[in-house]
């Protein structure tokens, strides 16, 4: 039997594949950086352990010895074998007159890192089960001297996991395959795993590659990244929004591997300047000190590079001093810099010393951002060192790194050789000189990408003809362009315009339906006769007089009786008069009538409120009502005419939203969802609140909860949403849809359908689930008839979530959902009237999803008025009252508006 020691648990926290070769192959030489992390916990180690000179030593731990401390005790249990710094006495919190020990682990960083903490639990783990009680906590030194406590409670169940995995990966013949992480870097295995991965055509190659992405992909059938490199299909361009969330495209990156191509989504923009400054930064994160900050110049195509050393922390101030001066020298040059570290550096310099410096970070430009899912290049990574490689730049020294970087620091500071400071000063100089030569190739790519033969545009690859070959494409664009039902209006031409001529004028006026579309004039159905205006408003004593002119408006509309519809045209006329002493016109009295409500549109509330009626409640599209009005009532009506009608009653009856919007907030239970929605091409987001009673839409541009957090300020009741975390932060009670959480259980157990552990856990939840809605199917949401299940829910938590740890990455899953959401799953178990389920957020927005199937699209100015008005439809819909009576009896209040009896219906017998 292998023995586990502290060095496998960390292995296999960080790689299955190397804990595996750990054990199975004598280690390579390790990675200079570990050296060197190795090299500072040796100092950290001599310098405590002197201080416990003369105490008790001993390489194996007797817990029964009463010994005060124990120095580089060795921990057996079994296959197990723990090793520590410190073992320490301390007092058993459980019995006054017993004691038990507690681990201290000394580290050579400055933080505490996670693979401390977890080393620090496997100590205590074993720790435990020699002197029959785990420590609560252990202690972890820093590199400076200072100690943490770290609570071991919440570790123990993953160290339990890493132990059960190593136990049966002895019985593994072949080491697990390579994948390649951040790790890799400092691994001492990292030349084997990469020719492996290599070999393979591992999917982690590309470096934004995880685990859990390539089990994704895995499960499609894609497990090579050539395979993904075939996989890319180029979809619908949409309008791009400023603000929008930019996605990274592995597809996209495999491709351009595989055809050696760059790759772009959207073109960059960096504009050419007389004065531009490239910044680089080296600094030691984990001690939170900059030590060189280098500066290249490049003014007017000449380049200058400047340096800013600083010994000691005591110096870092004068060397960020020096750098600003410096750069405020350069108000207007942009500061390009590479990794998101400069700006954070800054960030610290502002909130340490105190250092102004807005004006320093309005002009950095992280470069990296402007390559990110916009930009594809053949590389396996964004890496500055990978992209100038590309590019043809080379560094000086072959093993230069971040990491190696820190190396050099260090050695600086043992030897303070100029050799070391001077590598520092070269790789600081290089990696300026490799971003201003980044900078030029993004440069060319957005202002000549369409002459780079190696650069294809991700949304419509580029196509190269000669000028013949253009000709004919042009012609043959023609031909296919033409192909349509209208040919005889369009017929295929293949004469080229002369230079200079121009295409014959158009007749005048618009088409039918459009602005400039001249309308005859139709017969009044009925004649209004306005009064005339006796006085002038300008002039009170002055008498009008008529005038030769007449008043003449029509409005077209329909009248509803209780068999149906019919169509009237208005004509509003009256004499227009004119004041001798001011000579303006003034048209005959029009307040107070019909006229005066409708003058703003040719037809009348009703027909309006009858083609929203269609749009809102039967969703036929623009096009279709234009068809029906022109069919039925013999009119023509253009689509902007019908959006227009839209937004004016959204703005006439937002009183009405406004009025819903009081009733959500006093009811005790509203529900939330939210959907997406295409507006002109850009994804954006609608949220519904409703209590079954009322519903409100909302629009966002993005699905951040800031909308329902505004919303539902302040408020009292029970929230019941799904599991999108953008709700949590709401501050009221919630009940989560158990009906997402039992589809997501299903569709796992359909996916994994012989996973036994994840079954038995499913099993568990079905068990408990069944009995407790059974009882709200037989009595309804009633907390007195519930409540009884409150014990079996403790159990379950007890027994499947809180008192167990699994490997199993599904059972996991569920675990922390159970954990996250446990006052939020079961409320309605001890509240009255919470229904454990969302139905009434998905049904009020299902009108919203079925039109969106219909339209595809939906106008940016008209969404926010269609949501409206459908709110108020669902509202009506709830309430049993019609949408269309209630548009037209121009009532604001739904509750208030009374509908009209409906009609009795009587079977014919034929």
């Amino acid at each position: 039997m292998k023995t586990i020691s502290n060095e496998m648990v960390i292995a296999y926290w960080w790689c299955h594949r190397k804990a595996y070769l750990l054990s199975a192959e004598p280690q390579p030489s390790t990675h200079p950086y570990l050296t060197h992390l190795n090299r500072m916990r040796d100092r950290a180690r001599a310098e405590v352990k002197s201080q416990h000179s003369g105490v008790m030593s001993s390489l194996q731990f007797d817990p029964t010895s009463g010994a005060t401390v124990f120095v580089n005790p060795i921990l057996k249990s079994g296959d197990l074998e723990a090793s520590c710094d410190l073992l320490t006495r301390v007092p058993d919190t459980s019995h006054t007159d017993r004691f038990v020990y507690e681990p201290t682990l000394i580290g050579g960083t400055y933080h505490v890192t996670t693979d401390q903490k977890l080393e620090l639990a496997f100590v205590g783990y074993v720790l435990g089960q020699l002197q029959h009680k785990v420590s609560a906590t252990g202690i972890v030194v820093s590199a400076n001297g200072q100690a943490h406590r770290v609570r071991l409670g919440d570790l123990y169940g993953k160290v339990e996991t890493i132990l059960n995995a190593l136990r049966e990966s002895v019985l593994v013949l072949q080491p697990p395959p390579a994948f390649l992480i951040d790790h890799c870097t400092c691994c001492p295995f990292r030349t084997s795993c990469l020719e492996s991965a290599q070999k393979e055509d591992s999917l982690s190659l590309l470096s934004r590659m995880t685990p859990k992405i390539a089990r994704a992909y895995q499960k499609k059938g894609i497990f090579t990244v050539n395979q993904l490199s075939y996989t890319f299909r180029p979809r619908r361009s949409r309008k791009p929004r400023p603000n929008a969330a930019v996605h990274f495209k592995f597809e996209l990156q495999a491709l351009a591997l595989r055809t050696a191509q760059i790759y772009v989504q959207r073109l960059p923009e960096l504009p050419k300047r007389s004065v531009e400054l490239f910044l680089d930064i080296e600094g030691i994160p984990d001690q939170g000190f900059d030590y060189l900050v280098g500066i290249l110049v490049i003014e007017d195509d000449k380049s200058s590079y400047h340096y800013f050393w600083a010994q000691s922390r005591e110096d870092e101030l004068a060397m960020w001093q020096q750098a600003l001066a410096l750069m405020s020298g350069y108000p207007d040059a942009p500061i390009y810099h590479y990794g998101s570290y400069e700006a954070k550096a800054i960030d610290r310099l502002t909130r340490v010393h105190q250092v102004d410096c807005v004006s320093v970070k309005a002009r950095l430009l992280n470069v990296n951002s402007i390559i990110y899912g916009r930009i594809y290049f053949p590389t396996r990574s964004n890496g500055l060192k990978d992209l100038a490689k590309l590019l043809g730049f080379e560094w000086t020294s072959s093993d230069a790194t971040g990491l190696q970087s820190l190396v050099w620091r260090q050695q600086w500071e043992d030897t303070r050789s100029d050799e070391y400071k001077e590598t520092l000063v070269t790789y600081n100089h290089e990696d300026c000189q490799a971003l201003q030569v980044l900078t030029k190739a993004l440069r060319r790519i957005g202002d000549k990408s369409d002459s780079q033969t190696n650069v294809e545009f991700a949304g419509a690859p580029s196509r190269k003809a000669t000028a013949t070959g253009n000709l004919i494409h042009r012609q043959f664009d023609a031909i296919l362009n033409s192909a349509h039902a209208d040919y005889n209006g369009k017929k295929i031409s293949f004469k080229e315009a002369a230079e200079g001529e121009q295409a014959p004028p158009k007749k005048r006026g618009g088409p039918i339906g459009r602005t400039g579309f001249c309308r005859a004039v139709p017969k009044p159905t009925r004649v209004i006769h306005l009064d005339p205006v006796e006085t002038c408003p300008s002039c009170p004593e002055v008498s009008l007089k008529p005038s030769k002119r007449t008043f003449a408006r029509m409005i077209i509309d329909l009248v509803f009786t209780k068999t149906g519809c019919r169509k009237t045209i208005t004509k509003y006329t009256g004499i227009i008069r004119y004041c001798p002493s001011c000579h303006r016109q003034h048209p005959p009295k029009i307040t107070g009538t019909a006229f005066d409500r409708d003058r703003k549109c040719l037809f009348g509330r009703s027909l309006q409120a009858w083609a929203i009626y269609q749009r809102i409640v039967l969703r036929l599209s623009y096009r279709l009502i234009t068809e029906m009005i022109l069919e039925q009532f013999n009119e023509s009506v253009s689509p902007g005419t019908l959006t227009r009608i839209i937004k004016d009653f959204g703005s006439l009856y937002s009183e009405t939203e406004k009025i819903n919007v009081q009733h959500l907030l006093r009811s005790p239970v509203i529900h939330a969802d939210e959907t997406k929605i295409n507006i002109q091409g850009t994804e954006e987001f609608v949220w519904v609140f409703t209590d079954g009673q009322h519903v409100v839409f909302r629009l966002t541009e993005t699905r951040e909860s800031d909308i329902a957090h505004e919303f539902l300020e302040g408020y009292q009741g029970v929230l019941i949403s799904d599991f999108y975390a953008g709700y949590d932060g709401i501050a009221c009670r919630q009940q989560k849809c158990l009906v997402h959480l039992i589809r997501d259980l299903n569709n796992d157990l359909w996916s994994a359908p012989f996973d036994r552990e994840f079954e038995m856990f499913v099993a568990a939840v079905k068990d408990l689930l069944s009995p407790i809605l059974e009882a709200v199917r037989k009595y309804g949401l009633k907390a007195r008839h519930l409540r009884k299940f409150e014990a079996d829910v403790a159990k379950f938590y007890e027994k499947f979530i809180n008192g167990t740890s699994s490997r199993n990455e599904l059972v996991v899953k569920y675990q922390k959902r159970f954990q996250r959401y446990e006052e939020s799953l079961f409320l309605f178990i001890s509240v009255d009237d919470v229904p454990w389920h969302n139905n009434r957020a998905e049904n009020g927005i299902r009108p919203l999803a079925v039109q969106r199937k219909i339209s595809g699209t939906f106008f940016k100015d008209v969404a926010p008025s269609y949501l409206l008005l459908l709110g108020i439809s669902q509202t009506c819909k709830y309430k049993d009252k019609s949408f269309l009576r209630f548009l037209l009896s121009e009532e604001v209040d739904i509750a208030a508006f009374k509908p009209s009896k409906r009609m009795k219906t009587s079977s014919v017998k034929l």
